[in-house]
């Protein structure tokens, strides 16, 4: 629950779920209670006078999101849009560009931590003690290992989570993996080069890099979009499951996430024993608290966070991500401008390419943010047939677009161990589940045949043949969704991140391939791959049908 922000008209501070300011004794008045009051730096200051037309460079000024602010203790709505529409900041672009504060020390810093000392000391204790609690249950399992790991973006909720566990653990040495997207803003690799890495120079910082290139792929799914998001799990996920994967066991990790970031995160456990990265948990130690809270402990510990913040940025992720707001669109046309050209280039191709009405309005307005579907690409929500087979009344004929050679067989080895016979008229593989053993080394599930294949290399016909007690349907579906990754598969990663058990690879100059030594080959026990995407694909997902699903927030 985000806790009520008052402020001290006295100390003209924020106090933290106080209404009694415990300096000055005064009766304090609510200033917010969705738990955003940040401090506002030199370097947006000099931003916000250029909008209002006044100098307000030596104010006392905090954000209080929704474009509100609170200057000199009065409560007034920044109106910017109207300069950014109009084009006024590129005519202060230049100035702001070549003078950049970024050693300023926030006026009311001693103030601020010293109204709410007794607040973030008890945060702080409840947080590190959640940090050690977990280590120490997940030691006393015997059957999994797990190693304590930070996900670190750059942003300040990992900057802040990143400080929090080292100190709970009393260890600089806790691995910390970066997931290198390729869309960080410039800043944030100038922060994790130039000073996380100097400043703690006993924490590994593993980099996570992608082979992708994302303007290449924006070519064959379209640019992201609120609906769309297809970059976060082939240029993050992906490369930090095969990061995870050299782990000497499994990855306890700890993330920045927070419930009051969006709606989709608000319904988060704190602990997560299944996620993206299936070999990971994920634990989250400061998940309820509020934007206000993340600042005063960064203030309060006086940790180096990333000067994006001191600009104006409100969120730090990727430079063109769709859930970013005018406010932060802006000050990527003012301080990184030739990324902002780029991407506006690339908006603007993606637009004449689909026959966009008018392409100013669908760049300029934003327009591509709520995009859905194909949106004028060709759509890969494909049906795949599927007949009766003469060879049983049980078999069934199922018939792609895509003449079928032997790298098919990869696609195939979740549903169990491949035996493969080569005969003149055809190929036939005989599919047998492997045995399911529990941590003990109990049999579960017994190996069991489920079907045969029947293929003839060079023709679009794959036949299956279930076996006595195996659920048609289901197969024949499982098999469509393998078969479309086949027909589609461009090789983008999204796959790799699925496999909980890292047995998947698309990357380097090798094609899809699955090593059977770490899948599970029995879809009873793990069919993550196959179901994981809509009809099994990520490009069928993305260039399908429009569907109804409701956006994170952007940053306000």
């Amino acid at each position: 629950m985000v806790n009520t922000i008052y402020w001290c008209p006295h100390c003209k501070v924020p106090i933290i779920k106080n209404r009694i300011c415990p300096l000055c004794g005064s009766d304090c008045k609510s200033l917010s209670t969705t738990g955003v009051c940040n401090p506002v730096f030199l370097q947006e200051r000099k931003l916000i006078s250029y909008i209002l037309g006044k100098d307000l460079t030596q104010s006392d000024v905090w954000y209080l999101g929704s474009s509100y602010y609170l200057i000199d203790g009065a409560r007034m709505r920044l109106p910017y849009i109207d300069f950014y529409k109009g084009k006024e900041h590129l005519k202060i672009a230049g100035e702001l560009r070549t003078n950049i504060v970024i050693d300023d020390i926030f006026p009311q810093t001693d103030t601020f931590v010293a109204a709410n000392e007794q607040y973030i000391k008890e945060m702080v204790f409840e947080a590190e003690e959640y940090v050690v609690n977990l280590v120490e249950k997940l030691k006393s399992q015997e059957d999994v290992q797990y190693m304590p790991t930070v996900s670190f973006s750059g942003g300040k909720d990992s900057t802040a989570v990143s400080r929090l566990v080292r100190d709970a653990l009393q260890n600089e040495s806790i691995i910390h993996y970066f997931g290198d997207t390729t869309l960080e803003f410039p800043s944030t690799h100038v922060y994790v080069e130039n000073y996380f890495r100097k400043e703690n120079p006993f924490t590994p910082m593993i980099p996570s890099e992608t082979e992708n290139d994302f303007f290449k792929l924006c070519n064959v799914f379209g640019p992201p979009s609120k609906f769309e998001r297809w970059c976060c799990t082939i240029f993050k996920t992906s490369n930090l499951n095969s990061e995870y994967q050299n782990l000497n066991g499994n990855s306890l990790t700890f993330l920045g996430i927070r419930h009051s970031e969006s709606r989709e995160r608000q319904n988060y456990e704190r602990t997560q024993d299944h996620s993206k990265i299936g070999s990971q948990i994920n634990a989250m130690p400061i998940i309820e608290w509020s934007d206000c809270d993340v600042w005063l402990y960064i203030l309060y510990r006086g940790v180096r966070f990333n000067d994006a913040y001191r600009w104006g940025y409100k969120r730090v992720g990727c430079w063109c991500c769709p859930n970013n707001s005018d406010w932060s669109m802006m000050l990527t046309d003012i301080y990184f401008p030739e990324l902002a050209a780029k991407w506006k280039a690339t908006l603007f191709d993606f637009a004449v390419k689909t026959g966009k009405a008018d392409i100013e309005d669908y760049v300029e307005n934003g327009r591509w943010k709520t995009r859905k579907g194909a949106s004028g690409l060709q759509t890969r929500n494909v049906t795949i047939a599927d007949t009766a087979c003469n060879l049983s009344d049980r078999a069934r004929n199922i018939i792609i677009k895509k003449k079928i050679n032997r790298d098919v067989i990869e696609f195939l080895k979740p549903f169990g161990q491949l035996e493969i016979f080569d005969k003149e008229d055809a190929t036939y593989i005989t599919v047998t589940e492997k045995e399911v053993r529990d941590a003990k080394g109990n049999v579960v599930l017994p190996k069991r045949k489920i079907c045969d294949f029947v293929i003839t290399w060079g023709t679009p016909v794959l036949k299956v043949l279930p076996t006595k007690g195996t659920d048609i349907s289901l197969l024949v579906n499982r098999l469509k969704c393998q078969l479309r990754k086949y027909q589609y598969c461009i090789r983008c990663s999204a796959c790799d991140s699925v496999c909980p058990f890292g047995a998947i690879n698309t990357m380097g100059d090798s094609r899809y391939s699955i090593d059977e030594t770490k899948c599970k080959q029995n879809l009873s026990e793990c069919s993550k791959c196959i179901a994981k995407f809509y009809n099994g694909c990520i490009t069928c997902q993305v260039l399908a049908g429009k569907k109804n699903v409701a956006p994170d927030n952007e940053d306000s």
